[in-house]
């Protein structure tokens, strides 16, 4: 079952290999996973970009909100709550509400960070604790949201995306609207097509620097903005500078090495899969070749005897 599994996730997955880039190939889009591209895409204040940003929360805080999000728009803070300001290319984030002044924050996370989620308490903590009021104060607060983004595994399961929220630990009944958390692991973004509208966000995030063209499931009216708005070709020279910098920076083979094969380790582990059952089959061949029983070889190369005669 788990082998037929995996043989319908590789099918999967060549469906995507047309529209990605090889080398020699030209990138057009830029990765959202820089301060500059992600803020020309979900700007609060530019009405465009507005309305991807709303898309975006909507289609991926769908099952935390009680009503959909109209509108959002900036939400200035004194301080920097997130310590983003001590280095651009590890974190950057986004402070917005919505028009109902519920508070909205969006971590991007670019390298791997110790105590992940401590820190995302410490930040929702303060997106509620700054609502507070001197004097008589009710403690009316409103929920507050953090959505994370992390190029790293955080969980240790297979899910791209945790929400979590206050609950009752036996009932699983929610307590407490105040802190809500959205918890997206690039890593776990399966590199196949995407179905769902929440897949195709996850897919632009972990994916759309490495297309050369974009798939018709994402070609729609809905992500129109933000491709255009992510495109290179569309950096002025100081973006273009600006861009080149963080990116080589971040995502420099030199620079990220043991990221690197944390981020992609079971994309390295199947290509290791891969060459070991070649080198078994052509193994097994030349067995063939000099009459060694069927039994031996199975024994010998670790392939079933039905691998071995369709050879």
């Amino acid at each position: 079952m788990q082998n037929n599994e995996k043989q319908n996730e590789t099918c999967v997955s060549s469906n995507l290999e047309p529209y990605l880039a090889k080398d020699g190939d030209a990138h057009p889009y830029a990765s959202l996973l820089t301060d500059l591209t992600f803020k020309k895409a979900f700007n609060p204040d530019n009405e465009t970009s507005r309305k991807t940003l709303v898309a975006m929360l909507n289609d991926i805080l769908g099952p935390q909100l009680v009503s959909p999000i109209k509108s959002v728009r900036t939400r200035n803070v004194e301080q920097n709550a997130s310590g983003s300001g001590i280095s651009r290319t590890a974190i950057f984030d986004l402070h917005c509400e919505d028009d109902k002044g519920e508070l909205i924050e969006i971590e991007v996370q670019i390298r791997k960070m110790t105590n992940f989620m401590k820190r995302l308490g410490y930040y929702a903590s303060q997106m509620v604790s700054d609502q507070g009021n001197p004097g008589d104060w009710n403690f009316e607060v409103k929920p507050a949201f953090l959505i994370a983004f992390s190029r790293y595994k955080i969980f240790d399961d297979g899910k791209a995306i945790h929400r979590l929220t206050t609950t009752d630990i036996e009932t699983h009944k929610r307590l407490l609207d105040s802190y809500n958390y959205t918890v997206i692991e690039l890593s776990k973004v399966p590199p196949r097509l995407p179905a769902t509208e929440e897949e195709k966000w996850l897919f632009l995030f972990r994916y759309l620097d490495q297309l050369k063209t974009v798939p018709p499931e994402i070609d729609s009216e809905k992500f129109r903005a933000l491709l255009l708005s992510c495109k290179i070709s569309r950096l002025n020279r100081e973006e273009f500078q600006e861009y080149r910098k963080v990116y080589h920076a971040v995502f420099d083979h030199n620079a990220m090495k043991e990221g690197f094969f944390e981020e992609f380790a079971e994309e390295i582990n199947q290509k290791v899969e891969e060459a070991a059952s070649a080198k078994a089959r052509e193994m097994a061949k030349g067995m063939l070749t000099k009459k060694i029983p069927v039994a031996d070889i199975c024994q010998i190369s670790g392939l079933s005897e039905a691998e071995i005669l369709a050879l």
